[in-house]
């Protein structure tokens, strides 16, 4: 009996130790994933000389099969939080495992008068993505860089509705609107958060 004992003990230190690995291997891989899309990112703004405004019918789905990185749309920083993420053009579950994703088929971001939407995971095992989003409040400040300049947004209001409420991305008159989504709360899918901040600058080249 004590020798069961003792070969159960062995095998959960074995498993646990497996896990842990397991946890930082993947944590590791989408870092590294990120990091790629960010410097990809550089990339594109530097052979593009940072004036060539990309219009969305110019603008394809991210896949393994794409020349490039064609399906980046921009860069999110939201200091508060500690987030600098890539944004791919389609909020699709390929785009959403490996970093945040832009709702396809809407408004330029920081068009005025126009709706554009960024979706992201609740990532707690592997990267963060929107895992610190609630902490993110009226007033709160953030960047978004694409391939045409930085532009800034301040959030005026946080929403928590039903996945079926899509119109809260309705077009809103005499601001560029710019919606943050997310599952909520953590670890289910009964809600959504909705951050919705307007700009507040000129674009920045």
């Amino acid at each position: 009996m004590k020798r069961v004992l003792k070969w159960l003990g062995n095998l959960m230190i074995l498993a646990s130790i497996f896990l842990l690995v397991w946890l930082i291997a993947g944590n590791m891989n989408s870092r590294q994933q990120q990091n790629q899309f960010l410097d990809a990112f550089e990339s594109i703004k530097a052979e593009a000389g940072f004036n060539m405004p990309i219009s969305a019918d110019e603008q394809e789905p991210f896949n393994d099969k794409t020349q490039g990185f064609h399906g980046i749309e921009g860069v999110l920083t939201i200091p508060l939080i500690e987030l600098e993420l890539p944004v791919l053009y389609g909020a699709d579950s390929v785009n959403l495992s490996r970093a945040l994703g832009a709702v396809a088929n809407m408004d330029r971001p920081g068009e005025m008068g126009g709706s554009y939407a960024i979706a992201g995971h609740q990532a707690h095992v592997f990267g963060a993505f929107f895992n610190r989003l609630h902490e993110v409040e009226a007033g709160t400040r953030f960047t978004y860089e694409t391939r045409e300049g930085t532009m800034e947004f301040e959030v005026f209001e946080v929403k928590v509705v039903k996945p079926h409420e899509v119109d809260v991305l309705d077009r809103e008159k005499d601001i560029a609107l710019l919606s943050l989504i997310t599952c909520y709360p953590a670890n289910s899918n009964k809600y959504r958060l909705v951050i919705q901040a307007k700009r507040v600058d000129t674009l920045t080249p």
